[in-house]
């Protein structure tokens, strides 16, 4: 039975902004929120990457976070100073012997270069941040460990259900972590593979440390991440004056002030 055509565009269009929503769906994902078979489901991603409304991907389709989203080396020139001097904090909080969780912001890759400058000894570092290696994979009394998963290449990131369960799989002594926005109601990120993953290491991180400039203030982003209270650390230029006239409430010892 041929299916009338503006019901096949209708459910393309569902498609194509689920995909611009989460940024990555599996063939059996896109199947159930849709309702189809995984042939119709695989003739709706040949027609929109002919389209190019959709990038596809092994085993499922990116929309447009890694297409469109500001990639990985342009994000590194923006507010290098305020990432420095927050760099400098949340490397103050690293121990010999630690195992170290370093996610796919730039601030991350601004603590790995601290890192190089100042490495404690027996220091394990667990990331999907692929420009990681080559700043901490060549470094002597360094382990550096890379999470499976998805390659993201503008991102230089490794997402989806391999990295999740990477990730559950680690003991991590302290996680350094991003997001893109924070307001009074928590933290927000872009996309939801990288929310998934996130908690996903909170739950295995002794300790969890978000690293936010200013910039991020006041703003939210199509996914909640986490309210205030599951928040063990925000290292931040921010100061507690600053964020409670955000209407934003910590409780004491959370806010680790950097200074430049």
């Amino acid at each position: 039975m041929r299916v009338a055509k503006h019901i096949v565009e209708a459910r393309r269009s569902r498609l194509t902004e689920l995909l611009l929503e989460r940024g990555y769906l599996p063939i059996s994902e896109l199947c159930e929120e849709l309702g189809v078979s995984e042939a119709t489901a695989r003739r709706d991603l040949t027609a929109l990457e002919s389209e190019e409304r959709i990038t596809r991907t092994y085993g499922g389709a990116l929309g447009e976070f890694n297409a469109t989203f500001t990639s990985f080396r342009e994000r590194l020139r923006e507010g290098t100073d305020a990432k420095g001097s927050i760099a400098r904090a949340a490397a103050s909080l690293i121990r010999p012997g630690m195992r170290v969780y370093l996610d796919a912001g730039t601030t991350a890759f601004a603590i790995a270069q601290e890192l190089r400058r100042h490495l404690p000894e027996q220091l394990t570092v667990i990331t999907n941040n692929l420009a990681l290696l080559e700043t901490l994979g060549s470094l002597p009394g360094a382990k550096t460990m890379l999470l499976g998963g998805q390659l993201l290449e503008r991102q230089s990131v490794l997402l989806g259900n391999e990295a999740v369960k990477a990730a559950a799989l680690q003991q991590i002594d302290i996680a350094f972590l991003s997001a893109q926005g924070m307001n009074e109601q928590g933290l927000w990120n872009s996309q939801h593979d990288i929310i998934r993953l996130q908690q996903a290491v909170m739950k295995r991180a002794g300790r969890s440390c978000f690293c936010l400039d200013r910039t991020k203030l006041g703003h939210t982003a199509p996914e909640h991440l986490a309210s205030w209270p599951k928040i063990h650390t925000l290292v931040s230029d921010l100061s507690l004056p600053e964020l409670r006239q955000a209407g934003i409430t910590l409780k004491p010892g959370v806010l680790l002030h950097s200074q430049s």
